[in-house]
């Protein structure tokens, strides 16, 4: 049987449409392929960018609630320290169960609020520099006022540690401040006479640093211990000083002994204290109990 010629180009023609189908189709695969490929590769950067983002925020968060859990610390430190009265100060107890504050809307640490518009966004990045600059800023002055808390503290302490309130020694006051008849007249009597036996232990009755050991004229054995803020206390008539200029005291530690040296009609410890150079009455500092 014979094939017209027409017959023989309609043939040619469906062949060759179906192999021009088939490269069409195998090249439009190809494409899929590799567009399909590049779309996962860049699924998956994105949602691994987005697992670290989540990660991020979260630290920031975590690290936003430790620092205002310090903040009501400090405020706490502040309002027991009898500072910054006025002001705001702490609200509770700081304990674990205690609610942290949440954060207000325009916040970038809250999750969930769609504050960037692709993987690739560059807000992401700006929200958290200015999230972790205001962080710094708040641990800033949270450390500055913690530093002014415990200095002032630490002032208050040592000045109660140094004030001259322990008794110096045990005995009997003999001898009060004030006026003195004497053989001489009346004279101004600018300390306290506490009698005991020779060898009597005497005590710093405060923190301070002892200035002068040695002889003085009426007041035989003596020394004198600046306590700081202006205040001093002396000790004459010692039998022995166990101490050396220079040296640091702490208030119960063992100074010297009870004497009879200089000027003195018996064993028996001479105590004034002096504020600013001025003589006053031992008793306004010492506690009720010897």
């Amino acid at each position: 049987m014979e094939i017209s010629a027409r017959g023989m180009k309609i043939v040619a023609g469906v062949l060759f449409a179906a192999v021009l189908f088939s490269c069409a189709s195998f090249a439009g695969m190809l494409c899929y392929r590799s567009a399909y490929l590049g779309t996962e590769a860049t699924r998956v950067q994105a949602a691994e960018f987005m697992r670290e983002r989540s990660s991020m925020l979260a630290r920031l968060q975590n690290l936003d609630e430790a620092i205002s859990r310090t903040e009501r610390f400090a405020a706490k430190i502040e309002a027991s320290a009898g500072l910054g009265r006025g002001e705001r100060v702490g609200q509770g107890p700081v304990e674990e169960t205690d609610p942290m504050p949440v954060l207000p809307s325009s916040s970038p640490l809250r999750l969930g609020e769609g504050m960037w518009k692709s993987p690739f966004s560059k807000t992401l990045s700006a929200g958290l520099d200015l999230s972790i600059r205001k962080l710094n800023d708040r641990n800033d002055q949270i450390e500055e006022k913690l530093h002014t808390v415990f200095s002032k503290q630490q002032d208050k302490l040592y000045f109660w540690a140094s004030l001259p309130s322990a008794w110096p020694t045990h005995g009997w006051v003999t001898s009060e401040f004030g006026d003195r008849r004497s053989w001489g007249g009346r004279h101004i009597h600018e300390g306290i006479d506490i009698a005991g036996p020779v060898g009597t232990p005497i005590s710093a009755p405060g923190d301070g640093v002892v200035t002068f050991t040695g002889y003085k004229s009426g007041y035989g054995k003596a020394m004198i211990i600046d306590h700081g803020f202006g205040i001093s206390t002396l000790y004459g008539h010692c039998s022995a000083v166990y101490v050396q200029e220079g040296q640091h005291v702490n208030r119960g530690l063992l100074i010297a002994a009870m004497g009879s040296t200089g000027r003195s009609s018996g064993p028996h410890l001479h105590f004034e204290v002096h504020v600013d150079g001025v003589a006053v009455d031992p008793m306004l500092y010492l506690s009720n109990k010897m």
